[in-house]
């Protein structure tokens, strides 16, 4: 995934201004060190290059999380609706409570940062809901728990990394909201996979 263009004159602008600064700031004292001026110059690359690594990765972290709270809100309504266990159905529940939450936090924060997030399932996700949507009984219900825990894995893992790591503060801020509601629920989703998999 690409950075979305409408942040390209942002980034264009920080880096010249970046370079301006640095460009002062090398020619400033009278003297002029060429060692030194292509040191700072080569440093201010490799930086600026790492920024850009870390924004990208801030917008796949959005695109990744959206993508994976779209599928777990219809995994929670297929659970809902037609799973056998009562401990699944209310699992269900939560997580499309949980989950309409965090994606409405996403997009907000997207649309802040004129990114892009996805609005309905993607290719990966669409497979993954149909597999699980196909089954019956208690074999819906020992799938959907399975993906879930999967992809609730995932989010523990991701926000856990992007609460210390995102390059954006707004994102290490959500990141660092919703990181301890997503490791709690990912210990239910264990618990309610484990009810599920004792079914015959």
């Amino acid at each position: 995934m690409r950075l979305s263009l409408n942040m390209l004159p942002a980034l264009r602008r920080w880096s010249c201004g970046g370079l301006v600064v640095l460009l002062a700031a090398c020619s400033s004292g009278g003297g002029s060190d060429a060692s030194a001026e292509a040191d700072a110059l080569n440093e201010h690359k490799i930086n600026e290059a790492a920024i850009t690594d870390k924004q990208e990765a801030d917008a796949k972290f959005l695109v990744r999380a959206a993508s994976n709270a779209l599928l777990e809100v219809e995994l929670g309504k297929l659970a809902q609706a037609r799973a056998a266990a009562p401990a699944v159905r209310a699992f269900g529940t939560e997580v499309v409570r949980s989950r309409l939450d965090l994606l409405a936090a996403l997009r907000t924060l997207a649309a802040a940062k004129q990114l892009a997030v996805p609005s309905a399932l993607g290719d990966d996700e669409q497979s993954a809901y149909h597999e699980a949507s196909t089954q019956t009984g208690n074999e819906l219900d020992k799938r959907v728990m399975a993906l879930l825990v999967k992809t609730q894995k995932q989010d523990e893992d991701a926000f856990d990394d992007m609460k210390d790591d995102a390059y954006d503060g707004d994102i290490r801020g959500l990141a660092a909201k919703y990181y301890p509601p997503i490791d709690e629920q990912l210990d239910a989703a264990k618990e309610a996979a484990e009810a599920a998999e004792k079914l015959p």
